[in-house]
C-alpha cells in the first residue's frame, strides 16, 4: 500500500486531501441536481436529517469499533515485542552464572541474535515477510546452553532456568514472527470505504444555499473520518507504516543492559 511508504508528515496530509476534495467533490455534482428534484417544503429536510442522523451513529460506531479493534492489534504486537526482549534480558543474565566458556559465548549469541532481530527481522516484517534469519541464532544459544557440563547444585539450577528463559525466548520470537500478518480483514475495509463515500454523498444531498457554507460542513466532516482512517491505517500492520512497532526495546538492551553487564 502506498500509504506506508510515505512517512506520517507526507502520507497523513495527501490522504486528507484526497479524501477532503473527494467529498467535496461529490458534494459539487450532487448540489445542483438537489436543487432541481427537491421537493418544495420541509420533507426533503425532515426525511434527509433522519437519514443522516442514523447513518451517523452507525457509521460512527463502526468506525469507534475497527479503530479500536486496530489499535488493539497495535499494542498486541508491542506487547510482545516488549516480552521477547525482556526474556532476552532475563537470559542474559543468567546466562552469566553459568561456568565458562559455555557463559561468554551464550552471551555472545545473544548480543549476535539481538543485532540480527534489528538489522535483518525488523526491514523483512517492515515488508510483511516472515523472517528466518535468526534461526541459526537460537540454533546457537541452543548448543551453548546444551554444552554447559554443571559440577554444583547452583550450576544445575542456573541450567534449568537458562532452558526455561530460552524455551520462553523460542515462544515469544515465534509469536512475534506470527503476528507479521496480522491485519483487519479485507471486508471491514470494503465497509470503511463505502461508508466513506456513503457520508459523502449524504452531506451533499443536504440542500444548503450558501456553497461555502456547504463546503465547509463537507470539509469538516471527511477530515475527521480522513483521521480516523489514516489511523486505523496505521494501526492495521503493526510492523510497517508511519505508524509502527519499532525495534527500540532491543535497541535499548545493546546500548544498556549488554554493555554494563560483563
Amino acid at each position: 500500500m502506498w500509504l506506508y511508504d510515505l512517512p506520517l508528515s507526507v502520507g497523513l496530509p495527501i490522504f486528507i486531501a484526497v479524501v477532503v476534495g473527494g467529498s467535496c467533490a461529490i458534494l459539487l455534482i450532487l448540489r445542483k441536481w438537489v436543487f432541481r428534484v427537491a421537493p418544495q417544503g420541509e420533507e426533503w429536510d425532515r426525511v434527509l436529517s433522519y437519514a443522516v442522523g442514523a447513518y451517523g451513529v452507525f457509521y460512527g460506531v463502526t468506525l469507534a469499533l475497527i479503530a479500536a479493534a486496530a489499535y488493539g492489534n497495535f499494542t498486541e504486537v508491542d506487547g510482545v515485542v516488549l516480552e521477547e526482549s525482556s526474556t532476552l534480558a532475563a537470559l542474559y543474565r543468567t546466562a552469566a552464572l553459568l561456568p565458562e566458556p559455555e557463559s561468554t559465548q551464550l552471551q555472545q549469541q545473544i548480543t549476535l541474535y539481538t543485532r540480527d532481530v534489528i538489522d535483518l527481522d525488523w526491514p523483512l516484517q517492515r515488508q510483511l515477510q516472515i523472517p528466518a534469519e535468526t534461526d541459526a541464532n537460537i540454533t546457537a544459544m541452543q548448543q551453548a546452553i546444551a554444552a554447559v557440563q554443571p559440577t554444583s547444585p547452583a550450576e544445575i539450577l542456573y541450567v534449568q532456568q537458562s532452558l526455561d528463559q530460552f524455551h520462553m525466548l523460542v515462544e515469544n520470537r515465534r509469536e512475534r514472527i506470527a503476528l507479521t500478518h496480522l491485519a483487519l480483514p479485507s471486508v471491514l475495509w470494503i465497509v470503511l470505504a463505502v461508508g466513506a463515500v456513503l457520508n459523502a454523498i449524504l452531506i451533499g444531498l443536504i440542500e444548503v444555499r450558501n456553497l461555502r457554507v456547504h463546503l465547509l460542513m463537507s470539509g469538516m466532516l471527511a477530515l475527521f473520518v480522513a483521521l480516523l482512517l489514516y489511523a486505523i491505517a496505521g494501526f492495521d500492520h503493526a510492523y510497517a507504516g508511519p505508524i509502527a512497532v519499532t525495534p527500540e526495546y532491543f535497541e535499548d538492551l545493546l546500548q544498556g543492559l549488554f554493555v554494563s553487564e560483563p
